[in-house]
């Protein structure tokens, strides 16, 4: 078991001032709609606080861990290092905080792509991510907030849109797994089912 005030505290200076603010605010974000949809608000607690662990690493030594830790990176992700942040997470997670817990893990390991078939601790982490109260305002944010406690899959659908659209403006490179998770879950929406 995490021991939540010791891993704040190790957090806040592994991370910069800015993350740190916004690890908090994906922290409140889910336990609220942990609340909201029943889940486990430990295991909720533990994948907000740890999603962005190994964010601020720098770009090599984000290569270097990855390889070192075995963690799977593919073409994208090479081209776009910053995406390995989310799986060498989950790693540093494992390692460096004890988590053995797959479903904190998978939340970890997600939370920038998504997937489809999310567990409902994945879906939480990946909303909260991206509604926390400190994220500058932009389009599609209030609309994702108001989605988000009504139903999430709806939220996931809109919210996979949106950075996909957001991705594709920006000539970037769009991870398979996003778009594999966006098909999915529009796919929930228009039969109107809710996992």
């Amino acid at each position: 078991m995490l021991d939540f005030i010791t891993t704040e505290r190790k957090l806040q200076s592994a991370l910069s001032i800015e993350r740190y603010i916004h690890t908090m605010g994906v922290v409140k974000t889910a336990l609220k709609m942990a609340d909201t949809f029943q889940a486990d608000r430990y295991k909720v607690q533990a994948a907000a606080l740890l999603h962005d662990c190994a964010k601020d690493y720098p770009p090599d030594m984000k290569r270097r861990f990855c390889k070192e830790f075995h963690v799977n990176v593919d073409e994208i992700m090479l081209n776009c290092i910053d995406l390995t942040h989310a799986f060498l997470g989950a790693e540093v997670a494992r390692r460096e905080y004890g988590v053995e817990d797959e479903e904190i893990l998978d939340a970890i390991r997600y939370h920038t792509t998504g997937r489809k078939n999310m567990g409902i601790i994945e879906k939480i982490v990946f909303i909260a991510d991206y509604i926390e109260p400190n994220r500058k305002a932009f389009d599609t944010l209030e609309e994702a907030r108001k989605l988000a406690f009504e139903n999430i899959d709806t939220a996931m659908a809109f919210i996979l849109k949106s950075t996909i659209d957001f991705v594709n403006e920006r000539k970037r490179p769009l991870h398979p797994l996003s778009v594999e998770a966006f098909e999915y879950y529009s796919g929930i929406v228009k039969l109107g089912g809710n996992i």
